[in-house]
């Protein structure tokens, strides 16, 4: 389902509400720990069912919601009815804070910097001594690739040492490949769904670019940091407190495709700046391991517990 700039998926089949009350009962959980507790339909009957403690996780940012508008004082029971709440932003705040008032804990999103570290085996098909430019997400409006494809085809006028390497799938996935002119086309790769070998193809890539123009946190560039690449991205409050601009990552000023090209021309005729970079975002990433990260967590369980 279309939803906020993003293919929304929402889980459908026969007697989900009575399976879920089965698993609940059987399981005996301590703690319920729902993400996106207001998404149809699986999060919502998890917190409709749940017989015990509850905390719900929010990671979605957005400027209105017309479900949430009209279903307010329905989910306005379930969201009182949580017994913990964590968001992985202030973005999420904000945007919940629309339609509901009540207390958060912010706790980011984690990355395991043990499976994403620089000295990755590299892809062998792209490990060819070209330079990489990697995008990996939902192939989808709010991440921007429509900028990044644009910028990539300028930029490949002036030189075809560049490759561009599109990691992620959609069902808008002929739109995009139908954006890149045809002096580009060689340079580009589409390369689908990619899950296992992902630590592989940022390990093979010089510069990750997610240029996402809606976003509440952002864990491929937490990926990309931890496998000690340096991004390119455009300047969102989502960013704070994540990337220090010309420290551990670059950020565009202004969503254009000439602000990503420029930034992207910089990054590839400087080496020692990328190493630079790659090596400062591999240590900013430690803040956010998920050992540290659950930890966190953790403590939360148990403060709602009364432990």
């Amino acid at each position: 389902i279309y939803s906020n700039g993003s293919i929304a998926r929402v889980a459908v089949g026969f007697n989900i509400c009575r399976r879920l009350k089965e698993v609940f009962r059987s399981e005996q959980f301590d703690i319920i720990h729902i993400h996106s507790p207001f998404v149809p339909t699986l999060p919502h009957f998890a917190q409709r069912y749940a017989d015990t403690t509850t905390v719900g996780t929010f990671h979605t940012q957005f400027s209105s919601s017309g479900y949430l508008r009209f279903y307010r004082r329905t989910i306005e029971k379930f969201f009182n009815s949580l017994d913990g709440r964590i968001a992985v932003s202030k973005l999420c705040i904000e945007s919940m804070g629309r339609y509901f008032t009540g207390e958060y804990r912010i706790i980011p999103n984690g990355v395991d910097t043990a499976k994403f570290r620089p000295d990755c085996e590299k892809i062998p098909q792209f490990d060819d001594g070209k330079l990489n430019i990697f995008f990996l997400s939902r192939l989808e409006p709010r991440n921007g690739l429509e900028y990044l494809i644009s910028a990539f085809s300028s930029l490949c006028q002036d030189r075809s040492d560049l490759r561009l390497i599109i990691g992620g799938d959609g069902p808008l996935k002929g739109f995009f490949k139908s954006l890149v002119p045809a002096v580009a086309k060689p340079h580009v790769h589409f390369i689908g769904r990619i899950n296992g070998e992902r630590p592989n193809y940022y390990s093979t890539s010089d510069i990750f670019c997610f240029p996402a123009t809606k976003v509440s946190f952002g864990i491929t560039i937490l990926e990309a940091m931890a496998a000690g690449k340096p991004v390119v991205t455009f300047s969102m409050p989502a960013y704070d407190g994540i990337i220090t601009d010309g420290v551990d990552g670059l950020l565009c000023g202004s969503q254009s495709a000439n602000s990503l090209a420029t930034t992207l021309s910089r990054l590839a005729n400087s080496a020692e700046e990328r190493k630079k970079i790659g090596i400062a975002a591999r240590s900013s990433s430690e803040r956010f391991a998920w050992a540290r990260v659950a930890g966190e967590i953790i403590n939360y369980y148990e403060e709602i517990k009364g432990n």
